[in-house]
């Protein structure tokens, strides 16, 4: 087994590749040298057809030196100066075809229109088209026959990918650092924005208005479990045309109740008038045979609607109507404004640094990825060599100085 560091695995690896796929090199450099030979003399036919169209006659003037040009333009973009590897003479043989395409694109334009002493030019250059399209075949030939080396050749790319992910140390130490003061800014805006809403709370009456919030949200649990009976029933009663016929007022009450039953038994008239109409459509329904339900669900609703006709639902209803009409009262009260305020203060705070606690930790999620990713390319490359070449290698890679981050990305 050879022991290998990232930088001596990479000239290792190179000179491996080298001798492995030097009959493939041989091959495509001689392709590569006739290639940029042909580009030559094409560009040297746009030379001679742009001088010799200086004694065109007025009708044809302008047309061959354009061609010529355009000749000029599409040589001066084809890249032929690459070194020889497999994926660069995979797109060598693409731009050979682009080329070919583009100049006799550009001949479709021109050529017919061209005065006829260029005839002999432009055999010329049809004779560099058919090299180059032989040259083209040749390539493909060679591609075909060394396919196995464009496996080989990503190892390259794997082995750059693992130098460049051993390098992240500097750059998370900077995020984290930047974090950790912003962090540092919303703990600190947190605990003064709580301190100053406990102050307030310990020296005002503030603690009345929370109360009735509480207690809003106890007579909200209360009708929602109370309701909860008939949800389904009156669901299936909504949906379906069951003949019986209730007011406007009773569908609005079906609906209400069921979406914010406390906002709807504050709105109701005393005595619950809408509700009852509408439940009491259904428990026509029910009993008329329209509305089919189970034995057990049509018994527990028809028992609910009864209790809820003898006011079960009374108490609450007062409750609610008095606990708005203080939060009314107190509404345009400096203390309610007050505590608004310090509410929405504490509870920007408290996202703030939620979502500051939350960039950490994403740090801390991102930095195990990265540690995890170096030892799956590692072993990866160790693997595909070990295949390709026939040699074990193992490759050492120094403290990342990645783990000891980690530590910093914790919150409490």
């Amino acid at each position: 087994m050879t022991t290998l560091t990232l930088e001596q695995l990479q000239k290792w690896y190179r000179k491996r590749l080298s001798n492995k796929s030097k009959d493939f090199t041989k091959l495509a450099e001689r392709s590569y040298k006739i290639v940029g030979r042909t580009l030559k003399d094409v560009e040297e036919v746009s030379q001679d057809l742009l001088e010799a169209s200086d004694d065109d006659d007025i009708e044809h003037q302008g047309i061959a030196s354009r061609f010529a040009m355009k000749i000029s333009e599409i040589v001066e973009g084809f890249d032929v100066d690459k070194k020889v590897t497999y994926s660069n003479t995979e797109e060598m043989q693409e731009e050979i075809q682009r080329f070919i395409q583009d100049l006799w694109g550009a001949g479709a334009r021109w050529i017919k229109r061209m005065d006829k002493k260029h005839k002999s030019t432009i055999k010329v250059l049809d004779s560099y088209m058919k090299e180059l399209m032989r040259e083209m075949k040749k390539i493909g030939k060679i591609l075909y026959e060394f396919a196995w080396i464009k496996d080989l050749e990503r190892i390259d790319g794997r082995i750059t990918t693992l130098r460049d992910l051993t390098y992240g140390k500097e750059i998370f130490e900077e995020q984290i650092r930047q974090i950790r003061l912003k962090l540092d800014a919303a703990e600190a805006e947190y605990e003064a924005a709580e301190k100053a809403y406990g102050d307030f709370k310990d020296t005002s009456n503030v603690a009345e208005i929370l109360n009735l919030d509480q207690e809003s949200e106890r007579v909200a649990s209360l009708l929602r479990m109370r309701l909860n009976t008939l949800r389904k029933a009156v669901k299936k009663f909504t949906q379906h045309d069951t003949g019986v016929r209730i007011g406007p007022a009773g569908h609005r009450a079906l609906a209400d109740y069921f979406e914010d039953p406390f906002e709807a038994i504050v709105e109701e008239p005393d005595g619950t008038p809408g509700l009852l109409e509408g439940l009491g459509g259904m428990q026509k329904a029910i009993e008329g045979g329209q509305l089919k339900l189970k034995d057990r669900l049509a018994r527990r609703a028809i028992e609910e609607i009864e209790e809820i006709r003898n006011g079960a639902l009374s108490e609450l209803q007062r409750t609610a109507k008095d606990i708005v009409q203080k939060r009314r009262t107190y509404a345009g009260s400096e203390v309610y404004k007050q505590s608004e305020e310090m509410t929405s203060r504490l509870d920007e705070a408290t996202k703030n640094l939620e979502y500051h606690r939350n960039d950490l930790l994403r740090t801390g999620d991102e930095i195990q990825r990265q540690i995890d990713k170096v030892e799956e390319f590692r072993e990866r490359i160790e693997s595909e060599i070990l295949e390709a070449f026939g040699e074990k290698v193992m490759i050492q890679i120094d403290d990342l100085g990645l783990e000891p981050l980690l530590a910093k990305c914790t919150v409490s």
